[in-house]
C-alpha cells in the first residue's frame, strides 16, 4: 500500500499486473481475487472489485530500430474505502517501515507472493541491465522490453509466475524496510526495480504506507551513514554492505555501463551486473547473463573489461512474471 500527500492510498502493483501491459484503461476495476483464482477460472464478479487504477508508468518496447529503456514496471489503483487494509500490512510479513532501503551486493531479503508465498533470498548483482520477455496476448507472441538499474535475487524459487508485484523487503523480524517491487524471473534469478525509482516515478509521487518507527539498530546505521559520508562524500557508501568497497564498485559499474550495449548485442546475453566474484572475497566483478552458456558464448565473451573480470551466470531467459 503506498498514499500520496492528500492520504488516498493506493494498492501498488506492476504495469503488467494492474494495467494489462499498458493496453488498461485509467478508471478500470482492480479485483480481488483475480481472474485465475476465480471459481470457475476466470469467471468475472463484479463484487470483487477492491480498487480503481489511477496511474501506471508505460513499458517501453524494443523495435527493429530502437531499444528504448525502462526503469520500472509500476501502476498503482486507489483502494476503495472498507476494501483494503489500511494498515498495509502483508500476509506473513506484516506492517513495513515507512523508511525504503536502497539494494546491496548481499542483503538478505524477502517477499510475500500470491504463488510461492514467503521466500527469503539474497541480492546477487545491482545496477543490472536487463532484458525481459512480455507476452504480448494469450498466444500471440512476445516482446521485449530492457530494464536499467535493476536487482537480481537468488535462488530461482524467490519468485514464481504469479508473484510480480511483490514487496521485496529486507529480512528483518519486524517493520522491514522495502528494497524494491518484483516483476520478473526465470528459473535462477529474481529481478525487482529498485523501491524508490518506483515511489518516485509517479507524479505527485507517493510513499509508503507503514510504521514510520524504526528499530535502534537501524537508527544507529543511519547515524554511520551520516559519519561516511561527511568524510569520504561518497552516496555509494549507503547502499553497501562493510566488506564491499564503494570506490570499487563505483569504478566497475562504470567500466559495465561503457560495455554492456555491446555486450548486450551478443546472442544470447540478457543481462549485465555488477555482482561479487566467486573467488576473492567482496571484490565486485561484471556479471554477464546468458540463456545458456555454451562453449561458443564462453569464448566470445571477454574474460575482463579494463581490468575487471567477467563472470559469466547461465540464467536462462527472464520473463514478466
Amino acid at each position: 500500500m503506498v498514499q500520496d500527500a492528500a492520504g488516498n492510498q493506493y494498492i501498488l502493483s506492476n504495469n503488467h499486473v494492474l494495467a494489462k501491459t499498458n493496453r488498461a484503461t485509467i478508471g478500470d476495476d482492480i479485483i480481488q481475487p483475480g481472474l485465475i483464482d476465480q471459481n470457475p477460472v476466470c469467471a468475472a464478479d463484479t463484487n470483487d472489485a477492491v480498487a480503481d487504477l489511477s496511474a501506471f508508468i508505460p513499458i517501453l518496447f524494443k523495435t527493429k530500430k530502437t531499444t528504448p529503456t525502462n526503469s520500472v514496471d509500476a501502476a498503482i489503483a486507489q483502494a476503495r474505502p472498507g476494501a483494503v487494509d489500511p494498515s498495509g500490512s502483508i500476509v506473513d510479513i506484516g506492517v513495513v517501515s515507512t523508511e525504503t532501503l536502497p539494494p546491496a551486493l548481499n542483503l538478505a531479503v524477502k517477499k510475500s507472493g500470491r504463488t510461492t508465498g514467503l521466500t527469503r533470498g539474497v541480492i546477487t548483482a545491482v545496477n543490472v541491465t536487463v532484458d525481459v520477455t512480455y507476452s504480448k496476448t494469450c498466444g500471440s507472441g512476445s516482446q521485449t522490453a530492457r530494464f536499467v538499474k535493476q536487482i537480481f535475487v537468488s535462488p530461482g524459487s524467490f519468485l514464481g509466475g504469479g508473484d510480480s508485484g511483490s514487496l521485496m523487503v529486507e529480512d528483518a523480524a519486524t517493520s522491514p524496510r522495502p528494497v524494491g517491487l518484483l516483476f520478473a524471473g526465470s528459473s535462477t534469478v529474481a529481478v525487482a526495480n529498485p523501491i524508490q525509482a518506483v515511489l518516485s516515478a509517479f507524479e505527485p509521487d507517493v510513499a509508503l504506507v507503514g510504521s514510520a518507527q524504526i528499530s535502534f539498530l537501524a537508527k544507529m546505521l543511519a547515524f554511520a551513514k551520516t559519519i561516511w559520508r561527511a568524510t569520504e562524500s561518497h552516496a555509494a557508501s549507503q547502499q553497501l554492505p562493510e566488506q564491499v568497497d564503494p570506490a570499487a564498485l563505483d569504478a566497475v559499474t562504470r567500466v559495465k555501463e561503457r560495455h554492456e550495449t555491446k555486450l548486450l548485442s551478443i546472442p544470447g546475453v540478457v543481462a549485465v551486473g555488477v555482482g561479487l566474484s566467486d573467488t576473492v572475497t567482496a571484490q565486485p566483478v561484471i556479471e554477464v547473463h546468458v540463456k545458456k552458456a555454451t562453449d561458443q558464448l564462453r569464448r566470445t565473451l571477454p574474460a575482463s573489461l579494463e581490468g575487471v573480470a567477467v563472470k559469466i551466470v547461465e540464467t536462462g531467459e527472464i520473463f514478466a512474471y
